[in-house]
């Protein structure tokens, strides 16, 4: 956790670390790692219970004056609207879409349904992991006449020993900015891999550099040591 690129990683107040993706963030701890939705997934739940709450306002005070159909109209779109809305908003605020837990020993795929990290999709214990991979689409010269993608998908995938692949995160960037994606997509596989006691596989063709922090340039292999020579003694 201690060695996640600065450049990528915010620092919250709580201790724990975050790293944003798209439309979605990682939240890393030493022995747990949340992938959630950004908050602005909260929007939506907010907006659905303001108009519910209107809705039920209208109807309390001027039930008598609105139209029967208008009156059941809004009678359904409450029932239906609050309890979802409900549970996306609980869903933005405390859910995870992916969760790494060290103390359980698995890795958790929620279900997502509108919004709600509520329901396990899929569980994978730490011993069925194989390895981690970052994949990158867009990069090749074969989508359109020769030219590659305006945008580049890097994407966390987890591979089990059987074959099966699971996506964990992706993390769409601009050409220019293809190295602050794959840095923010490894740092997330770095950190889930810490805990997993598993290893991350980078793209063919990629290969990792340490930045020195002060300049952003990479920093300068050392140099060899000078082999020693032995001096007899007499």
């Amino acid at each position: 956790m201690d060695r996640l690129p600065a450049h990528v990683v915010v620092e919250r107040r709580d201790g724990r670390k975050e790293v944003f993706l798209h439309r979605s963030m990682a939240v890393i701890s030493p022995a747990r790692v949340e992938i959630r939705g950004a908050r602005s997934t909260i929007i939506l739940p907010v907006i659905a219970l303001a108009l519910a709450g209107t809705a039920g306002t209208v109807m309390a005070m001027k039930g008598g004056a609105i139209p029967f159909w208008a009156l059941v109209g809004m009678l359904l779109f409450c029932l239906f609207a609050v309890p979802l809305a409900v549970m996306s908003l609980i869903g933005s605020i405390a859910g995870a879409e992916v969760i790494a837990d060290a103390r359980k020993g698995s890795i958790t795929w929620q279900q997502g349904y509108l919004g709600m990290g509520i329901g396990t999709k899929e569980l994978v214990p730490f011993d069925r992991i194989d390895h981690l991979e970052v994949t990158i689409e867009g990069d090749q010269p074969d989508r359109w006449r020769g030219e590659t993608d305006s945008m580049r998908q890097f994407a966390l995938v987890l591979v089990k020993k059987s074959g099966k692949r699971l996506l964990m995160a992706n993390v769409p960037v601009p050409p220019s900015g293809q190295t602050d994606g794959m840095d923010r997509t490894l740092a997330v596989g770095n950190a889930i891999a810490e805990i997993a006691g598993t290893t991350v596989m980078l793209p063919e063709g990629w290969e990792l550099v340490e930045i020195d922090t002060a300049t952003g340039e990479p920093a300068p292999k050392p140099a060899p040591a000078k082999p020693r020579t032995k001096r007899s003694r007499r």
